[in-house]
């Protein structure tokens, strides 16, 4: 990830247009650019949010699944804002009826998952930075989809800490939000 920019604030980053298709996450106030998912990225992405949207349509539950086009204000440190935008973000309804007509960004609410797709580039990043984000304010449920290690870490808040159970081959991933989902790391990893 390149950063590309000076420090922006909250406005200046849902204000933002470069006149091209790139999308940026703002990090620490700064603007790093978003690379370019991979072909199998994106199809593991696709894959887990039609699985999701299809548990809630089938279970008819007050949720909205959407991919890549919620971010989540993750910091506000020294007056320096982060706002992350997962692969995949499952909110409430209303969470989502509160955005769906302006720019996506939940600020003060906190989506109840979050999923994101390691990528070379974005190992460190996902393991170790977006998960102490993702802690500090409070997210339920996190996903690490790992097609490298051919793994999928479920961090689920227990008193406010992450505690990381990981799934390999066709073991059922259990979910705290879909509790009848029935999904393994084998059938995400062979989109």
């Amino acid at each position: 990830m390149i950063v590309v920019s000076p420090l922006l604030t909250l406005s200046e980053y849902l204000e933002y247009n470069d006149g091209t298709d790139a999308r940026y996450e703002l990090v620490n106030g700064e603007l790093v650019a978003m690379a370019q998912p991979t072909g199998i990225h994106g199809g593991m992405s696709e894959f887990v949010n039609d699985a999701f949207r299809s548990e809630i349509q089938r279970r008819q539950l007050p949720l909205i699944s959407k991919q890549e086009l919620i971010a989540v204000q993750t910091g506000l440190i020294g007056g320096k804002i982060t706002c992350r935008i997962p692969d995949v973000m499952v909110v409430t309804s209303e969470q989502w009826n509160e955005i769906k007509f302006r720019e996506a960004v939940l600020i003060d609410s906190i989506p109840l998952l979050v999923v994101e797709i390691v990528s070379d580039s974005t190992r460190n990043i996902d393991y170790r930075k977006k998960r102490a984000e993702y802690n500090a304010i409070e997210i339920p449920e996190y996903w690490i989809i790992d097609f490298s290690d051919r793994k999928v870490t479920v961090l689920l808040l227990e008193d406010g800490l992450y505690e990381e159970i990981v799934y390999r081959e066709e073991e059922n991933i259990k979910s705290l939000l879909f509790t009848e989902l029935q999904l393994t790391p084998d059938r995400i990893f062979n989109v």
